[in-house]
């Protein structure tokens, strides 16, 4: 009898999934939360603003990088220890993380400002609040970022084949419709209660959240793979996502504020070694975990056509998200012509993002659906079909003068079509890993798409710069002298084109995706039976 047939005899799956899915959602919504209280912060600190915003972005960056390094590990933790135990100290962290946050401005801030004093340095106590802000935030991450492939992997254990990709799909959309709605969950709430609310509020939703794991657990078998932990593995990974990151200076903070490409910076001027480092570290990974007798991720594993072909899959997938989510706030922002409007735009900026972001959520949960119906490959490319679908609809559409309801329906095309993966790309590569292997494979679904949301941003910001820059100086190429209001209106035009033809990339970067796509194999309720029955 398998695992999950046990666990189908003493517990209702759904009852565990409905009670480990809710510190899923809270933790993605803390991923970008606190957009609505940097600006507050950085006034109350009183910062210096030339620095201030570079310092403060590491509490976005740092949880960022924190969730991700969590990710490459915490999965093959969860196979060694069992799921029920590293989900408790994960939760645990996580409410940590969210009191040290909360009480940054008390005796965080004290203890750090005496162990720089006993360093023999001076420190300023408002650095040191923003510094006590960032560690608290980089624990969170590490505790939140393990909840997504822990929980990913807990779905294999306690649904049989046939039936994961539902509840597949709905872990997905939690964590999708989290960090997408986080900048509106924060507004909200900061309008009624101090930004260390937003923290408190995680402690009791947490813990609430700890006592139902615990208790709809109880009767889950705890599965323990065999085999030691690969901590050389673990450092190489964390280099080079780490060396990624800085290097292309990403972060998955929805840009909400930007008015134009300026404020996008293309590759910092570090950008060249650090990436060469990023890349050594990768090829040592890779010459370690050949090496090693029980490595952090089995390269075998890329030999299941599943695996690779769905993780290769996600990666287009991250990129394509990406481009919607910074298309449309730039889109809108360019169109104002006074501070003053740009401000009032914030509302429409989280209006139509949320076009694109909730259909992408709910549309998990039918894709998974319609894996158990049509399969996971033709489930895949039917989603990529209707994003590239919204895409070229952008590319053809978008003017300076394009209404918002326009907009809105070509981002729900794009919203829905990407969203509909979500469920079989995750259901392929989890049913293709070996019971000991399901907690890697579970992390390796969310990394790829983080990794290819950071590539996204980094370079469609140095391409369009390159390309708004040369549309500007055709534009003008002529005039002897230029107007500043014709300036402006020249280079919002230019910008909008750039957005179009962007586009186009998304549409190419789907139809690109459908190659691995359409190598997928499995994923309809019959097939699914007829191997669990084996």
């Amino acid at each position: 009898m398998s695992v999950a047939e046990a666990t189908q005899r003493r517990v209702n799956p759904w009852v565990v999934m409905a009670f480990i899915a809710i510190p899923v959602f809270v933790g993605s919504l803390d991923l970008t939360v606190v957009s609505a209280f940097l600006p507050e912060l950085i006034t109350h600190l009183d910062l210096p603003l030339q620095t201030a915003l570079d310092d403060a972005a590491w509490i976005v960056s740092g949880y960022l990088l924190a969730y991700a390094i969590s990710l490459t590990f915490m999965g093959r933790v969860s196979d060694l220890l069992g799921r029920r135990a590293v989900y408790v100290a994960c939760l645990s962290l996580f409410m940590l993380g969210s009191l040290l946050v909360a009480t940054a401005h008390q005796w965080p801030t004290e203890t750090l400002y005496m162990l720089f004093r006993r360093l023999g340095q001076r420190p300023d106590i408002a650095e040191m609040n923003l510094l006590a802000i960032i560690i608290g935030r980089v624990i969170q991450a590490l505790g939140a970022g393990a909840l997504v492939p822990v929980s990913l992997a807990l779905v294999g254990d306690i649904f049989p084949e046939g039936a994961r990709a539902r509840p597949l799909g709905l872990i997905g959309a939690l964590d999708t419709l989290g960090w997408v709605l986080g900048h509106l969950y924060g507004g909200l709430l900061v309008q009624f209660m101090p930004w260390q609310g937003l923290f408190w509020i995680n402690l009791p939703l947490t813990l609430l959240a700890l006592l139902a794991v615990l208790w709809a657990l109880r009767h889950v078998p705890q599965q323990r793979a065999s085999g030691r932990f690969d901590f050389l593995g673990v450092a190489l990974i964390a280099g080079a996502l780490t060396a990624l990151n800085v290097g292309l200076g990403a972060n998955v903070d929805i840009p909400v504020g930007v008015s134009n490409f300026e404020q996008l910076s293309p590759l910092p001027p570090h950008a060249g070694p650090v990436l060469f480092i990023a890349l050594l570290c990768f090829l040592a990974f890779m010459y370690v975990e050949a090496r090693v007798k029980d490595p952090l991720m089995r390269l075998q594993m890329f030999r299941r056509r599943n695996l690779s072909m769905g993780a290769l899959t996600n990666l287009f997938v991250g990129y394509g998200i990406f481009i919607g989510l910074v298309s449309v706030p730039i889109l809108i922002n360019v169109r104002q012509q006074s501070f003053e409007q740009l401000t009032e735009a914030a509302l429409t900026v989280g209006l139509l993002l949320s076009t694109l972001t909730v259909p992408m959520a709910l549309a998990a949960v039918p894709g998974g659906w319609l894996s158990d119906r049509i399969g996971y490959a033709r489930t895949t490319m039917l989603g990529l079909a209707l994003a590239a679908g919204g895409f070229l609809l952008v590319w053809q559409t978008w003017t300076l003068d394009i209404g918002d309801g326009l907009v809105a329906i070509e981002m729900a095309l794009v919203g829905i079509g990407l969203g509909l993966t979500f469920s079989p790309i995750s259901a392929a590569v989890i049913n293709d890993a070996q019971d000991d292997e399901r907690g890697v494979a579970s992390a390796l679904v969310i990394i790829l798409r983080l990794i290819g949301m950071t590539v996204s941003i980094s370079s469609l910001t140095a391409i369009s710069l390159t390309r708004i820059g040369q549309l500007v100086n055709a534009a003008l190429s002529d005039a002897t002298s230029v107007d500043p209001a014709l300036y402006a209106e020249v280079y919002a035009r230019s910008s909008v084109q750039v957005l179009a033809e962007i586009g186009l990339i998304g549409a190419v970067i789907c139809v690109l995706a459908m190659i691995p796509a359409a190598l997928l194999r499995g994923g309809k309720r019959e097939i699914g039976e007829k191997q669990s029955a084996k």
